[in-house]
Order: C-alpha cells, then sequence, then structure tokens
C-alpha cells in the first residue's frame, strides 16, 4: 500500500479517536453530575425555616409576554419551599399589554411570595439593563435568574436549585429544555438534539473545572458576588455566559450543576427553522468574546470533525490512484460507523441523565446534521450580523 495512503489512514483514524474520546469525556462528565446526592440541600433548608430574612429572589425580565407572564407567576405560586421568598419582575419597555396585567395581577392575586414589579422604557437593545435593575431590586441572599416564556417541572424546583447555594456553592447551573414547544418533525427532533448538546458542553466542563457558562432560563447565584454592574452592553446576548465567565475571573468561585428533572426549567424554542436561527445567531455573538481556553476547548471537536471528514476524502482519492479504494471505503467506512455510533450512544447516556422524554433518546442518530447545523450557523454568524434586539 502506498506511504502517503497510510499515512493519511492513521491520521484519519487518531482523528476519530480522538473526536470520540472528546464525546466520552465530557458524557461521563455529565451523568457524573445526575449522580449527586441532592437530599442535603433540602434538609439544610428544612431546618432555616426561622431564618426571618429574605432566602431567595426569582429575577424575571419581560418584553411583549403580556401571554406568558401570568402563566409563570401562577406556576410560581405552586413552589413548596420554605421561608421567606420573592418574584422581581421588570417590564422591560413592553408595547403590549404586559405591564397593565401585572399591575391587575398584583392587586387582585394572593401569592405565597412578594412580588415587586419594575416598568422600564427606552432601554438599550438586549435585556442587560433591565436585568441588571431587577438584581438592585432583589432582596434574596440568592438570586434565580428565568424567563418569561419558562415554567418549573416541579413544585421543588426553586429549593433543588437554592439548595447548593445554601451549602457554599457559589453558582449553580441549572438546565432548561425545550418541553414547552419548538418546531414539528425534523426540525424540532434538531432542537432538543441541540438543547441537550448544550446542557452537555457547560454542565460536563463545570463538572471537569471548566465552567463557561450557564442558561439564564435556570440559573442561581450568591447575591454577594454577583456584579453590581453589567459587563459587555454592546453586545445583545452574553448575560448568562459572558457573565458567569466574568464572575469566575474575578474570584475563586464554587460552581455547582444540577440537571436533575425536578431542577428543571421547561422551555420553548420557536416553531419555525427561520426564528430559531435568528435566535441562535443572536446566542452565538457572544463566542468571540470567550477566552482563549474556553475558545479552544468548544472549537476542537469541530475541528476534529473537519479534520477526519478531509482525510477521509484524501484517502478516497488517493486509494483510487492506487487502485486500493475497495480497502479505504472499509476503513473510512469503519471510521464513520465508529464516530456515529459513539455519537449515538453518548448521546442517549445524557439523555437519559436529563430525564427527557423516551423518544428523545433516539435523537443521537441526527449527529452529521446537527454537527452540519453548528457549522452553518458559525459561518452565517461572521458574515451576516444578527438583527434581534432582546
Amino acid at each position: 500500500m502506498d506511504s502517503t495512503l497510510v499515512i493519511v489512514l492513521v491520521s484519519y483514524a487518531l482523528a476519530i479517536v480522538a473526536w470520540m474520546s472528546h464525546e466520552l469525556y465530557l458524557a461521563r462528565a455529565y451523568a457524573k453530575s445526575a449522580c449527586k446526592d441532592l437530599t442535603a440541600p433540602i434538609a439544610i433548608q428544612s431546618m432555616k425555616t426561622k431564618d426571618s430574612s429574605i432566602r431567595a429572589s426569582v429575577v424575571i425580565c419581560v418584553r411583549n409576554g403580556s401571554d406568558e407572564i401570568l402563566v409563570l407567576l401562577e406556576a410560581l405560586a405552586l413552589q413548596d419551599i420554605l421561608g421567606r421568598w420573592e418574584v422581581v419582575v421588570v417590564d422591560d419597555d413592553s408595547t403590549d399589554d404586559t405591564w397593565f396585567k401585572l399591575q391587575s395581577f398584583l392587586n387582585e392575586a394572593s401569592m405565597p411570595f412578594a412580588l415587586s414589579t419594575h416598568h422600564l422604557k427606552d432601554t438599550r437593545s438586549g435585556k442587560k439593563e433591565a436585568l441588571q435593575f431587577g438584581v438592585k431590586k432583589a432582596k434574596g441572599k440568592t438570586l434565580v435568574f428565568t424567563d418569561v416564556d419558562c415554567l418549573p417541572s416541579s413544585a421543588s424546583w426553586l429549593t433543588r436549585l437554592t439548595g447548593p447555594i445554601e451549602l457554599d456553592q457559589d453558582i449553580v447551573l441549572g438546565v432548561s429544555l425545550p418541553r414547552l414547544a419548538r418546531g414539528e418533525g425534523a426540525l424540532g427532533a434538531l432542537q432538543a438534539w441541540d438543547a441537550v448538546r448544550i446542557a452537555r458542553n457547560y454542565v460536563g466542563w463545570a463538572e471537569r473545572g471548566r465552567a463557561y457558562m450557564g442558561v439564564g432560563r435556570n440559573m442561581a447565584v450568591r447575591a454577594a458576588i454577583y456584579p453590581r454592574v453589567q459587563v459587555h452592553l454592546d453586545l445583545v446576548s452574553g448575560d448568562d455566559d459572558l457573565m458567569v465567565q466574568h464572575m469566575l475571573a474575578s474570584g475563586n468561585h464554587r460552581v455547582a450543576t444540577c440537571i436533575e428533572r425536578l431542577a428543571q426549567m421547561d422551555s420553548k424554542l420557536p416553531t419555525t427553522a427561520r426564528g430559531w436561527q435568528n435566535q441562535k445567531q443572536r446566542h452565538w455573538t457572544t463566542v468571540r468574546r470567550y477566552g482563549l481556553g474556553h475558545g479552544i476547548r468548544l472549537s476542537v471537536p469541530q475541528a476534529l470533525t473537519g479534520l477526519w471528514i478531509l482525510l477521509g476524502l484524501w484517502a478516497f482519492l488517493v486509494g483510487f490512484g492506487s487502485g486500493v479504494l475497495h480497502i479505504v471505503l472499509w476503513i473510512v467506512g469503519a471510521g464513520l460507523g465508529s464516530a456515529w455510533l459513539i455519537a449515538f450512544l453518548t448521546f442517549r447516556s445524557i439523555a437519559k441523565a436529563s430525564q427527557t422524554p423516551d423518544h428523545w433518546l433516539h435523537f443521537g442518530w441526527l449527529q452529521p446534521l446537527g454537527a452540519c447545523w453548528v457549522w452553518m450557523m458559525a459561518i452565517r454568524m461572521v458574515f451576516v450580523p444578527s438583527k434581534r434586539k432582546w
């Protein structure tokens, strides 16, 4: 066999093995998070019923969410948590009747939490100003962040998410998956695949001691460490991932992960491909602000995928010229099959750890399509700036 072909095939195999090792590395870390005993935080909380201070502040920023804000508040009213807590809602320059509904609810409803509502006007793009305002108004020892288009998965959501803070952790990274709404058919499957993979990435790296982001739909932070000034105000996004990086860079803060089903926040995704693309594009604008280490860790698996694809094509060309194409087909095919199988099995393990619906377990077969989507979004991000304003 031609020596060049041997070198190409060996390089191809090494790239495949390196990529599969990365998948297994993060999947095992994610599974480790799922095995944590979360009964201790609940026991700690039950001992603090006599504490008269406000234990937790749930901060919600909303713009034009009149159809969703009352549903979320009513769901929060079902939370089973001991002690005093509050909900801080900031209406960020809504043009619908969100503020009117909030005031009517405030005057008429009786809630188990203290509710404060605030109305801002003429704010810049993104929700950073509203978020910072809400944090300043919050009085709790723990800040809990979520979005108006989400719903807690259980009555113990708040108890479980804030528990690690009361066990001396500083940041708790929760999970939010699109269980409430997403696209239909293949689009919805791809959205679910993407959401689970994103959770695997940030939870897995946090478990490995390299936390780089959380999701603003489900995250808790010790109030004392949250910066009083927002960062990266020129970006629409970044209030969750860049803020987490900022907090970790400013001190030796402890990070906990909480992925169990009872602590999840169920969310919605755009039901059309164009809507989801616009949302993803806005999220990706923050990536260029990541530190070098985070950038390398996130780009290496994509680079490895591109590398073994190029090496496989090169092997086809050399094999064809050397008259041994049939051998190359077997070797390259075996590599592709192994990579696809590992992608499916690791996805299945993280989906199980996340306690997703059973049919989600099979979405790992979408790995090739999902990888193409990631590359497409990366290219689009470079050439077409996002027009999303919030």
